[in-house]
């Protein structure tokens, strides 16, 4: 599954100028700093703008300056001080790989005087953007839809493009979040499905401690970000996909080959009933809460419950997949984000040359950070260069990207 075919960002934190084309599974490997987290930063970012407006998301990534890429010199507004944000996607009816889903965002600030009636005129600063998205709205010709200060312009597309209505909108407002709202006629319903592709966006970023918990829900449908809810969660699996917990179940076995089993249970968390999950392991009586578990045996079953979720959203990121991980689990995991990127598109940071080892050429995105200009390089080399290399040299990637072959290693 691969919705989203390329992002591009211009000016965003350390990505100066960066284009990355995305697979079902994509996997970012570099040193630290090097634009891998800035790079997921974008997509959420994307999402915020969807669900919240632009100005809402500016200031909750940090506001305009704490998003603007540091190496361009603050001064007077000029083009050189634009975020810039495009992306190529396959989601509404119509698209394709050869005539994809369009939309690419620019965003800047202007200093204004502001009138008032009882004092001079006070200096001001307000974003501004402009945005574009085009789609194919029947399977004949496309349609843009142009965003310019308050004005919408929507234009069908072919020999003789011309735009066919005018409408207006907040300056302060994104099209992903108003024009959705527009009639079916004019693209409400293929805005839509743009904006739902990074509204669903997850993060999953594994809170061991939270995990651990036992949840007061019975049961969840779907499993939070962080894993705090990891007990219901299994607990619907168990209850509504049995199959799908009796594969969670078995790739557990093989990350930690001492548990025999695993169970669900209701039980007293305080003074109210909640979910807890246990296991069984070979040589010991008794039960093995999740709360007296190892930190890498939990974050192995929240990783199998997500990877193993029936029903994910579009594009699922993981930092540091690898994390707390013995490197021959590493084995399963790479196995099931393959099985899991069928479902949804899996984009996944890592500093583990063993996991590196077990990827394709094309799964790989080297990151490089360039020091002398504090901006990201990504990617830093080509997947066929690197399947050249891999052939050439008979190493694995992992190895190739160690040696420093590959680039994305620590420049000292």
């Amino acid at each position: 599954m691969r919705p989203l075919l390329s992002i591009s960002a211009t000016n965003f934190r350390s990505l100066k100028s960066v284009e990355v084309e995305l697979r079902d599974l994509s996997v970012l490997v570099g040193p630290n700093g090097a634009g891998k987290t800035n790079l997921l930063r974008v997509i959420q970012f994307l999402g915020d703008t969807s669900r919240f407006d632009l100005a809402p998301a500016i200031e909750h990534h940090g506001g305009f300056e704490g998003l603007m890429h540091r190496g361009v010199v603050a001064g007077k507004t000029s083009y050189a001080r634009r975020i810039q944000i495009s992306m190529k996607a396959v989601v509404t009816e119509h698209a394709s790989l050869t005539a994809p889903d369009v939309y690419k965002l620019r965003f800047w600030q202007s200093e204004v005087l502001l009138a008032r009636r009882d004092s001079k005129p006070q200096p001001a600063t307000l974003t501004r953007r402009s945005e574009e998205i085009q789609f194919k709205r029947t399977k004949g010709r496309g349609r843009r839809i142009t965003v310019q200060g308050n004005a919408v312009a929507v234009t069908d597309l072919g020999k003789a493009a011309k735009a066919e209505r005018k409408l207006t909108m907040s300056q302060e407002s994104s099209a992903l979040s108003t024009l959705r709202r527009l009639s079916p006629d004019d693209g409400a319903n293929q805005v839509k499905a743009i904006a739902s592709l990074f509204e669903t966006f997850r993060v999953f970023e594994v809170d061991v401690n939270a995990a651990r918990r036992p949840s007061l829900d019975e049961s969840a449908t779907q499993l939070n970000s962080d894993a705090s809810n990891l007990s219901a969660f299994i607990a619907h699996l168990a209850s509504d996909y049995p199959e799908t917990f009796k594969h969670v179940v078995e790739d557990l076995k093989r990350i930690s080959p001492s548990i025999s089993a695993l169970h669900v249970e209701r039980r007293l968390v305080g003074t109210e009933s909640g979910t807890a999950v246990y296991f069984e392991e070979y040589g010991l009586p008794g039960k093995t809460y999740l709360a007296d578990a190892s930190f890498g045996t939990i974050r192995a079953l929240a990783l199998l419950a997500m990877l193993h979720d029936p029903h994910p959203p579009s594009i699922t990121c993981v930092e540091e997949i690898d994390h707390g991980l013995h490197p021959h689990a590493l084995d399963v995991i790479v196995e099931r984000m393959r099985s899991a990127a069928v479902r949804t598109q899996l984009l996944v940071a890592t500093h583990s040359p063993a996991l590196v080892n077990r990827l394709k050429s094309d799964e790989i995105i080297v990151c490089e950070r360039d020091v002398e200009h504090g901006c990201s390089i990504i990617p830093a080399i080509d997947s066929d260069d690197i399947a050249d290399m891999v052939n050439e040299s008979n190493l694995l990637p992992g190895e190739l990207w160690f040696s420093g072959a590959l680039g994305g290693g620590l420049n000292i």
